[in-house]
């Protein structure tokens, strides 16, 4: 039994040539020693799921000599020792703590309600009112009751004190009682039964310290820090309502490959993955904007897709390699329909959450129309000085020679490639960004930075797009999809001479699916992570990301 335990337990970590340096392992909560090498030889794991022996050994040491197996142990055995079930199955619960909260707010001092109610929570503190009357805070999916517990509702007084006193913060319990206002007059619950449902068999911290440990450990860090939950639940509200924004405009939710032999959408580099069977390296997309829009050329005029990207870039407030975004894809607009939609969006948003961004203090406006500038004039206005026309800014030697030079008076370090993209960009992003506190729209950007753009019918050196910003930070690209599809091969055969690991490799396959026909189609997309950081006034995107990528124990 003991060894079907641990297949559960540590799938693939005691291959036979694995030194593991430990002589015993303690089993939790009994007197039992199993000899570790008993163990290595009486486990065989599936060969396809061997560890190397590092990760084999910390693995086994992390799980067997834990500096706080004692502490369990001892935990256990006064539970025991209290005739507590340890974990039970199921129970029932009749209402969530917040609906107590509201359907009894009018109870008056002193009254107790008719109703019986089964509730379940996390047992969060308790205070004693004499020898039998204790009170306990239990948190509820994030709402806090008080449960008012007396003596005369167990079998007799001591029994009353083992099992309310054996619990400890972080436990799980459930209760049933009946609601009611104590003479202090808060709203709670007289108990007549208090179970516990699974144990806190570790210290649970009032409030974890910051850093990685932080990072790793977020179950606690969601129990203990109010704040972090609160952005949770609104990043949660804020997918709905977009859900809810697009559904009403007819657009249909759909889903894309994940996995791909190619890899287009967005300048990024990729990630890369192996198929055992296919025999084939993969890649992990970048933006499902190729598929989104072949959707479109397939006859489906209003396409939008929720999911996770992946781009194998820098870690930074703004930046995490996995990232959730929202791209849509309208059929018969340009991307001056999708500004206006953009507006509508934001502006529903902040709205309807009763959401309060700011920045250092002064309020972001999402509801009131956005500025609207434009990328290359912008930059001219920065350093006082006239760029050369967009017709010029190709990325040849006189054009990189420039703009570098440009830069290296103004101190401003390209990282290597060095191509005219990248130093436009990082112009952009150094001289314009900082001041773009209120949301405003960027307008016609170089096409060279464009390549899946449509040039504007003015000046076809220019694109037909747009990036929004707020709080100096980018919220979302959108742009007129170019649709011609000798341009497009143009476009990626131009993107693939810029010696650019980040540049879009051409897709062959994409362009034979424009000859079919793209209609006049606008596509958007928007990072959930960054725009939610912002709306809840957080500073970096890992308080919004459930589980954000940590560095290697």
């Amino acid at each position: 039994m003991l060894l079907c335990q641990l297949e559960r337990m540590v799938p693939a970590v005691l291959a036979g040539s694995c030194q593991v340096h430990l002589a015993a392992w303690q089993v939790p909560g009994t007197a039992c020693q199993v000899s570790m090498s008993t163990i290595a030889q009486s486990y065989s794991p599936p060969k396809l799921l061997l560890c190397n022996k590092r990760n084999a050994r910390l693995f086994l040491k992390r799980q067997f000599c834990d500096d706080n197996s004692t502490t369990v142990n001892q935990r256990i055995e006064r539970l025991k020792s209290s005739h507590n079930i340890l974990y039970p199955s199921g129970f029932k619960v009749t209402h969530a703590v917040s609906d107590i909260l509201e359907k009894y707010a009018n109870l008056y001092t002193g009254e107790v309600a008719v109703d019986t109610v089964a509730i379940g929570g996390m047992f969060s503190s308790i205070r004693s009112s004499g020898k039998k009357i204790k009170f306990i805070d239990m948190i509820g999916n994030g709402s806090k009751i008080q449960l008012k517990v007396h003596a005369n509702k167990f079998s007799s007084t001591q029994d009353f004190l083992d099992q309310i006193d054996a619990l400890t913060r972080g436990d799980r319990i459930g209760v049933v009682g009946k609601p009611c206002r104590t003479k202090s007059g808060e709203l709670s619950i007289d108990c007549s039964q208090v179970e516990l449902l699974s144990p806190c068999l570790r210290v649970m911290p009032q409030k974890i310290e910051s850093g990685q440990k932080r990072l790793r450990r977020r179950y606690i860090d969601y129990l203990t820090n109010p704040d972090l939950r609160s952005t949770l639940v609104t990043r949660a509200r804020i997918i709905k309502l977009f859900r809810q924004f697009f559904d009403e405009l007819d657009f249909m939710e759909v889903e894309t490959p994940i996995l791909a032999h190619n890899v287009g959408g967005a300048s990024a580099a990729p990630f890369i993955t192996h198929h055992n069977e296919m025999k084939t390296n993969l890649y992990l997309r970048v933006a499902p904007e190729l598929y989104l829009k072949q959707l479109v050329i397939a006859g489906f005029d209003r396409v939008y897709e929720i999911g996770k990207l992946f781009r194998n870039e820098g870690v930074d407030p703004s930046h995490n390699p996995e990232f959730t975004s929202c791209e849509f894809y309208m059929a018969f607009a340009t991307y001056k329909d999708l500004m206006t939609l953009t507006n509508q969006l934001f502006s529903k948003l902040v709205n309807e959450l009763n959401l309060e961004p700011k920045h250092e203090g002064t309020l972001i406006d999402f509801s009131s129309e956005y500025k609207r500038i434009e990328f290359l004039p912008s930059i001219e206005q920065a350093i006082n000085r006239d760029l050369p026309p967009p017709s010029e800014l190709n990325n040849n030697e006189d054009s990189i020679k420039y703009l570098t030079s440009l830069c290296k008076e103004l101190n401003i370090t390209i990282p290597p490639p060095v191509t005219v993209p990248r130093i436009l960009d990082k112009l952009f992003s150094k001289l314009i960004e900082p001041e773009l506190i209120q949301p405003t729209f960027v307008t016609k950007h170089p096409m060279l930075m464009s390549p899946l753009a449509k040039p504007d019918p003015e000046n076809p050196h220019l694109a037909q797009r747009f990036e929004l910003f707020a709080s100096g930070l980018e919220l979302c690209n959108a742009y007129t999809e170019l649709n011609d599809p000798m341009i497009q091969r143009a476009t990626l055969a131009q993107q693939a001479g810029l010696a650019d690991p980040e540049a879009m490799i051409p897709d062959e396959d994409y362009c034979v699916a424009l000859e079919y026909g793209l209609p006049p189609t606008a596509g958007w997309g928007c990072g959930i992570d960054r725009l939610t950081a912002i709306l809840t006034n957080n500073s970096t995107i890992k308080e919004t990301i459930t589980f954000p990528l940590t560095k290697s124990h």
